[in-house]
């Protein structure tokens, strides 16, 4: 952690925060306008990858990683980025926006466990902490015995968390040495040509006939929960440091409970909200307790730079 925190590098961490925050929102505006899962995700990654193929550029970011390096981004990107978009839209599809933001945001506990399970951090009562907090959270999200869920919804959700994780985990190796601005055109870039051949092989359905709202949507999800998330987070990191920064990154799911209150009209009974606090708690208390472990093998810390930095969700 940084002696004297950054103002400036936090308030660029919320924003990232809150702009990644906007996601689920987009999507479910885009949804709603007559567009399909493939339709949002061809427009969100067609648009996104040149405007952060522009920011590398313009930040005079070298876009040459070597043949061999740019495969595994591209690969990482069409391959693993995506399947982890597509399960989390398609959680989207089937229940709320911020309980598909708080089943994801189980992915800092998965990849803390996954970190002690591959002897790259160690198991201390702060990390049993912070793991446990996050697992109570997501009991209560899922909400009492006897409660209305969309088991699907919820299993997509769930599951687009643990391929997360191993997105992350495999990301670490991938991504060494290379400039996160530059990994996060490469990845888009991967995610993008894997949707736009999901379009042609489905016909271009949910793609087409889509209001002009949703196709709107579709574009502030490139701009804005994309290109701006990524580029305040590498900006802000830079300044803070990367456990300040995942700190930040912690509010994510507050956002977009917030956002679908407000916008959305979105209710969450109160043992939901209690959950959605513990998961964004633990969330928290991870980074935070993880200082001293950084020198443990790879860190989640140094690793947080090109994953979260390598687009989200």
């Amino acid at each position: 952690m940084t002696a004297h925190l950054d103002r400036v590098g936090l308030g660029l961490c919320v924003l990232s925060a809150a702009a990644f925050g906007s996601l689920a929102i987009f999507g479910k505006q885009a949804y709603a306008g007559g567009l399909g899962v493939v339709g949002v995700l061809v427009i969100r990654f067609a648009l996104a990858a040149p405007l952060l193929v522009g920011l590398a550029l313009a930040a005079r970011r070298s876009l040459r990683v070597g043949r061999p390096a740019a495969r595994r981004l591209l690969a990482l990107g069409g391959v693993g980025y995506a399947i982890q978009a597509t399960l989390f839209f398609n959680a989207l599809t089937r229940i709320p926006a911020g309980m598909a933001a708080l089943l994801l945001y189980l992915y800092p506990a998965l990849v803390t466990a996954g970190a002690v399970a591959l002897g790259r951090s160690r198991l201390d009562r702060a990390t049993v902490a912070g793991l446990a907090l996050s697992l109570a959270g997501i009991a209560l999200v899922l909400g009492l015995p006897g409660e209305r869920l969309d088991t699907v919804g919820v299993a997509l959700g769930l599951a687009s968390a643990c391929w997360y994780t191993c997105y992350i985990l495999v990301g670490e190796y991938l991504l060494r040495g290379v400039d996160p601005l530059a990994a996060s055109a490469y990845v888009s870039t991967g995610a993008a040509c894997s949707f736009l051949a999901a379009a042609v092989v489905v016909g271009g359905r949910g793609l087409t006939g889509a209001t002009p709202s949703a196709y709107a949507a579709g574009a502030a999800m490139a701009v804005v929960g994309t290109a701006l998330a990524i580029a305040a987070f590498l900006a802000g990191m830079a300044r803070v440091g990367s456990a300040w920064a995942s700190i930040a990154s912690s509010f994510e799911p507050v956002f977009t409970v917030a956002l679908g209150v407000a916008v959305l009209g979105d209710r969450l009974s109160p043992g939901k909200v209690v959950g959605g606090l513990a998961v964004v708690a633990g969330a928290v208390l991870l980074p935070l307790l993880g200082g001293a472990r950084e020198a443990v093998g790879s860190s989640l810390h140094t690793e947080h730079t090109p994953t979260r930095g390598s687009t989200r969700r």
